[in-house]
């Protein structure tokens, strides 16, 4: 198909460095949207593969001259952009899915029920105070010891312990509701 000679789509088709210079601003446009920010480390990837797409695209005709070259641009960066996200969460599943079945193997447990005890330890925290979040995160997660977080916080050693003790037994007791709850048939252990 012949598109008008001085449009983009037809400068595009004729490697015009300023066709492409615009074509790659539109597809920037929607790539950049907070909905597709997760992909920002694979945003030069996905410009080049939707440039790629929307050439493809225009070599075999499917573009209508009468419509707005741009929107069918930007149509085609979306789709690419969710196509994407979609793989992105797809990889993710697939790992937490072999994460929790290794898990399930060692703790010799259904794998639902090691996904379900996860969910819940992420709801829990969820509801946790931002201190506690913190405390745990450093604690826990960075594995910093309680000096350590002590200066970062500038508190005493003894109000990091006393503060951590008491994340611990509200987030202990917020888990034994939760499972409860969502796991009746699991054994919970009673409040000492």
């Amino acid at each position: 198909m012949r598109y008008p000679e001085k449009s983009i789509a037809a400068r595009l088709l004729e490697d015009d460095p300023e066709a492409i210079g615009v074509v790659i601003r539109w597809i920037s446009s929607i790539l950049t949207w907070p909905r597709f920010w997760s992909l920002r480390e694979e945003w030069p990837d996905l410009v080049q593969e939707t440039l790629a797409r929307v050439i493809e695209s225009l070599q075999k005709g499917r573009f209508d001259a009468a419509r707005d070259f741009r929107f069918y641009v930007q149509g085609i960066a979306r789709h690419t952009a969710v196509r994407a996200v979609q793989e992105v969460l797809h990889r993710r599943l697939e790992s937490e899915k072999g994460k929790a079945e290794a898990l399930a193997a060692v703790l010799g447990t259904p794998v639902v029920d090691v996904v379900a005890a996860r969910q819940i330890v992420r709801r829990v925290l969820d509801q946790a105070s931002e201190e506690c979040r913190l405390l745990i995160r450093l604690y826990f997660l960075d594995e910093k010891g309680y000096e350590e977080i002590g200066q970062e916080l500038l508190v005493p050693v003894g109000t990091v312990k006393s503060r951590l003790s008491r994340c611990l037994m509200e987030a202990q007791k917020a888990l034994r509701v939760a499972v409860r709850r969502h796991l009746p048939d699991a054994k919970v252990e009673s409040e000492p």
